[in-house]
Formats: C-alpha cells, sequence, structure tokens
C-alpha cells in the first residue's frame, strides 16, 4: 500500500494521508521473472530420462508420438527403469500395471542400451506382453540422412 504525500489537503479527517489504491506490480515482476528462469534451468533436466546408448538405425526417420508413452529403459548393466524409477521383478510388474490401470492403451517404448544381450530385450518384451501391454515400440538413434515421412 502506498500513500499520496502530494495534496496535503486530501486526508480523510483525524488519520494522516489518503491511501492510494494502485497496485506496485514491481515486485510482481522480479518474482515471476525468477520463477522463468528457474523453469527454463529445470526442464531439459526433467525431460531428459535414463542415460542410454542407442543403437543406430539406418535408413529410418524418427516418428513423432501421439501421447505420452510408458518407456522402459534398460542400461548397460542390465537394470530396468520405468520412466526415471528403477524397477525389477515384482516392482516392474507392479509399474507396468498401474500404468495401464491409467490408459490401456498406451505404447511401450523400449529404449535398450547397445550392448544390452538380446536375451534382456525379449525377456522385459515378455513381461511386458504378460502384464497386458498390447503394443511395443522400439527406441533408437535415428538416421539424419533419412527422409521424413
Amino acid at each position: 500500500m502506498s500513500f499520496s504525500l502530494q495534496d496535503p489537503e486530501s486526508t480523510d479527517g483525524l488519520r494522516g494521508p489518503k491511501a492510494v489504491a494502485d497496485i506496485n506490480v514491481t515486485p510482481f515482476v522480479d518474482v515471476m521473472l525468477v520463477l522463468l528462469i528457474v523453469f527454463m534451468v529445470t526442464a531439459p533436466m526433467l525431460a531428459a530420462g535414463v542415460k542410454v546408448n542407442l543403437p543406430k538405425a539406418s535408413g529410418v526417420a524418427a516418428l513423432p508420438p501421439a501421447k505420452e508413452p510408458l518407456v522402459i529403459s534398460i542400461k548397460a548393466d542390465g537394470s530396468i527403469f520405468v520412466g526415471r524409477e528403477a524397477c525389477n521383478g515384482a516392482d516392474f510388474d507392479a509399474a507396468i500395471k498401474a500404468r495401464l490401470a491409467e490408459d490401456p492403451t498406451v505404447i511401450a517404448h523400449i529404449r535398450a542400451d547397445a550392448s544390452v544381450p538380446y536375451e534382456k530385450v525379449l525377456d522385459t518384451m515378455a513381461a511386458l506382453s504378460r502384464d497386458g501391454v498390447g503394443r511395443l515400440a522400439f527406441i533408437g538413434k535415428a538416421d539424419k540422412a533419412a527422409a521424413q515421412p
């Protein structure tokens, strides 16, 4: 709140100068700029996901996802992640079933490190199928020379 001291005649009796009902926007703008900077710094960190060395597929262009997929990542050491959460065994099954309860038509995207044995990828696919996932996709590095669809 601010007060007007320019007109000494504009008092409301015994209480002194009359209050001015103008909003001071400067603190609001300062807070918004700080929040903007915080979100600009943290947004790329949230979207990065689990670090996996993806194999390169030649002659294939990247396709944009239709909606939010269920991302399954398999690191080089064999650890499995559902989204950004490390899961194995019963935890993996529970996480998949919870996601299917939200959206039964979800597409599972498998991101496996290039050094992961094929058997580990097949075991993960079998576990997804057992849990009820009907649609799978594999994620790899897109060939920059490939024609876009």
